[in-house]
Order: structure tokens, then C-alpha cells, then sequence
């Protein structure tokens, strides 16, 4: 009977975590939806236009999608400043914060010191959200059990994206109908999102209470080369942030050319700009999710990665294809293809360092989950800070050459997204072999 109730309670336990998980990440999702690269990319080309170069605004444009990626640079700093803290409260402050900047960019006008302004102030919205999700991997890790956690982060990540999906088509029927009025959808967001946002720090964590008495305890400062040493100590580990720098770079390199394609191009109205590079892909999520989920709660990162990565490669083809041969349909294939890739990138992205943590052969130390995520999410930030820059440079360069050339732009991230993905596809049979040979 003792055994019968604790079950019970453990399940009820479990059940109001989730409870306001949904809950926030459902509010979050609609000021999530207006820091999208695809739709705060349109907001910048299209509200600057003729204020400032063509040269500059596409580059802002390039800033805009590699914001969620650089920003990440600061990981190191939320994983230090998160140590001996509650970590739903800090989660909670971090996303009242990443509301507040997503009402200041209402106030924003269109003139050439507007766009410094509004790249400033989304730069600082970016670097939030990144120690917001950085901290809650944390969270997940300690709340969810391994077999459970794939589910519940899909779960999650099928709720927010619906969210997300229509949130953006709403903006893109704003701004068709009057640009100006997108200030309205961006407060009216901002303050559901706010609601959520306050409702995490009741959230429980499971066994918080130690792990803060355990972190305070720890006197000795872990340096930044000291935690980047896990790359040398922990081998697969450094295969696996090495395939995913180059997947990824590829994958950061194609979104601003595209956006900057599809508005100078194409006569494609801002909604339909915002279906392709936003909302299309992740109402797809909720539909591939699921099935990325089973794959891997069964299997390592590394088969998962292994099949995974091709979902990028044959979206980054696809559009390439589109843009070669002007067939507007492909644009559309092509944002169906990104989001049955993304929806299994949103399960690796918060977990898939979780198997590697513990798997470090030469440290004798228990090792923080946390200082995998942030090694993870540092990496993705030195290739969102290069790769979109670098992706309108090549842009920009074909077009110097011949108006019209940027559509051979997406030859290059396919050519190294093509890349990562073989890699994991070898990295992953190297790993098996050392599963079999243990047997």
C-alpha cells in the first residue's frame, strides 16, 4: 500500500510539472513567434526599406536569423549565474525580461538609428531566450526520466509550434493588410506571454532543494577552458559537437539568403514570405514530432543524427531547386521538408547531449549536464555568429556579378550541411562497433 500511494503521488507530482510546462511554453510561444528569423527578417526588409543600403539592410536581415544562435555565446555565463539558484525562478525572471524587450521593439520607428535600436534590443531578446533554454534543460533533465523525456519535450514542442505557426500567420496577414499595425499584435503577445512567463518559478523541481545545497557547497570555479576540456576528455562527445558545427553551419547559412530571394525575386505578398519560412514548418512539427521521438527514446544521438540530418540536406535542396528553376510550389515542398527537419532538431537541440553526460572516461568528477548543454550551445553560437554573415556575403556576391545570381546562393549550405550529415552517418557506425564490441 505504501509503495501503491507513493506511485500515486509521484504521478500526480508528474502531472502538474507538465501541467505548467504547458501552460508557460504555450504563452511563450507567441512572443517566441515574433523573434522567428522568418518573420522578424520580414519585419526588418520590409519596415527599412529605403531607410538605410541594400547592402546593410540584407546584413541586418542576416543578424536577424543568426540572432537565436549567437546569442548563445553567453551560455557559459547563465550556467555560472544559475549555480546554487532555483532554477524555475531564474527561468521565470529570464523569460518576464524577454517579454518586456519584445514590447520596447514597439516603440522602434524606421529610420537608420531605429534599425541599430531594433537589432539592439532583439540581439538582448535572443541572449534571454538563450539562457532561458539553456537553464531548462536543466529543469527537464531533473523532472523527466530518460524513457519519459523524448515524449514530454515533444509533447511540448507540438503545443508551442501550433502556436507559433498560426501566431506568425497572423503577423504575416497584419502586415499584408497594414504594416504599421504589427505594433498592436506585438504588445497584445507580449502580454499573454507575460502571464506564463510569471506562472514557471511555481513550477517544482525535483530534488531542487539539494542540488542548491549541492552547488553552494562547491567552492571550486570552473573555468571556461576547463568545461571546453570535455571536447579532448570525452571523445564522442567532441565527434558528435563536430558533425553538428558543420550540419548546423550549413543550416544557419541558408535561411537569410532565402528571406532576402523571396523579397527581391519573387512577388510573393509578406504572408506568403512567412509561411515559407516560418509558419509552414512548424505547424509541420506536430505531425513528425511524434514519430522523431520514438527514434530517439530507442536509439543513441548518434542514430538519430545519422537519419535526422538528411531531413536538413533534402530541405536545403529543395529550396536551392526552387530557386534555380522559379517553380513557386517547391518554396512551399521545400518549407515542408524544413519542418519535419526542425521538429527533430527541437528533440536533439534539448537532449541529445544527455547521452554522452557520465560517459567521460578520464574525469573523476560527477559531471553537470549543464556543462555539456552550454558547450552545445557555445558552438551553435560561433556558427550563428559567422554562417548567416558569411550566406549573404556569398549573396551578395553572385548578385555583384549578375543580378539574379543569388540564386545559386543555397549551393554552399547545401554543400556543407551535406557534409555534417555524412559524418554523423560515420561517426555513427564507429559507435556501434564499440557497442558490439562490449558485448
Amino acid at each position: 500500500m505504501v509503495e501503491l500511494s507513493k506511485s500515486v503521488k509521484d504521478k500526480v507530482s508528474l502531472a502538474k510539472r507538465i501541467n505548467v510546462e504547458w501552460s508557460t511554453w504555450a504563452s511563450l510561444a507567441f512572443v517566441a513567434a515574433l523573434m522567428e528569423g522568418g518573420v522578424i527578417g520580414v519585419i526588418i526588409k520590409n519596415g527599412f526599406e529605403n531607410q538605410v543600403d541594400g547592402w546593410l539592410l540584407n546584413l541586418s536581415v542576416a543578424i536577424a536569423t543568426g540572432a537565436p544562435y549567437f546569442s548563445n555565446l553567453l551560455s557559459f555565463y547563465w550556467v555560472k549565474l544559475s549555480r546554487g539558484r532555483s532554477k524555475a525562478l531564474l527561468v521565470s525572471n529570464l523569460a518576464l525580461l524577454f517579454c518586456c524587450c519584445t514590447l520596447l521593439l514597439t516603440l522602434v520607428s524606421f529610420t537608420k538609428l531605429g534599425l541599430l535600436i531594433f537589432l539592439s534590443i532583439m540581439v538582448a531578446a535572443r541572449i534571454l531566450w538563450s539562457g532561458i533554454l539553456t537553464v531548462r534543460s536543466n529543469i527537464w533533465r531533473a523532472n523527466y526520466p530518460r524513457h519519459i523525456r523524448g515524449k514530454v519535450t515533444a509533447k511540448l514542442a507540438t503545443l508551442s509550434a501550433l502556436i507559433m505557426s498560426v501566431a506568425g500567420i497572423s503577423v504575416g496577414w497584419i502586415l499584408d493588410w497594414n504594416f504599421d499595425y504589427f505594433r498592436w499584435v506585438f504588445v497584445g503577445f507580449s502580454l499573454v506571454s507575460l502571464i506564463g512567463a510569471y506562472r514557471y518559478r511555481s513550477l517544482a523541481v525535483r530534488h531542487q532543494k539539494k542540488e542548491i545545497i549541492r552547488e553552494r557547497s562547491v567552492h571550486k570555479k570552473r573555468s571556461w577552458m576547463a568545461t571546453f576540456l570535455i571536447l579532448k576528455n570525452n571523445r564522442p562527445f567532441g565527434k558528435y559537437m563536430l558533425a553538428m558545427f558543420i550540419l548546423g553551419s550549413g543550416n544557419l547559412m541558408f535561411m537569410a539568403p532565402l528571406i532576402v530571394f523571396l523579397n527581391e525575386h519573387t512577388s510573393m505578398e509578406q504572408l506568403q514570405q512567412i509561411l515559407i519560412t516560418t509558419a509552414i514548418p512548424l505547424a509541420l512539427i506536430p505531425i513528425a514530432v511524434r514519430w522523431w521521438a520514438r527514434l530517439l527514446d530507442g536509439n543513441h544521438i548518434f542514430h538519430f543524427r545519422s537519419i535526422h540530418s538528411w531531413g536538413f540536406v533534402s530541405a536545403i535542396a529543395v529550396f536551392f531547386l526552387a530557386q534555380i528553376t522559379a517553380i513557386m510550389e517547391l518554396f512551399f515542398l521545400g518549407a515542408v521538408f524544413y519542418g519535419i527537419a526542425i521538429s527533430g532538431a527541437v528533440l536533439g537541440w534539448n537532449l541529445g547531449h544527455n547521452d554522452f553526460v557520465n560517459n567521460n572516461s578520464k574525469s573523476s568528477e560527477p559531471e553537470n549536464p549543464m556543462d555539456y548543454m552550454a558547450v552545445h550551445v557555445t558552438l551553435t553560437g560561433l556558427r550563428g555568429l559567422a554562417t548567416p554573415i558569411v550566406g549573404i556575403i556569398f549573396y551578395q556576391w553572385l548578385e555583384s556579378i549578375h543580378f539574379g545570381n543569388g540564386r545559386y546562393a543555397l549551393l554552399l549550405p547545401l554543400t556543407i550541411a551535406s557534409i555534417g550529415a555524412t559524418l554523423f552517418v560515420i561517426f555513427n557506425k564507429q559507435y556501434q562497433r564499440q557497442v558490439d564490441s562490449r558485448l
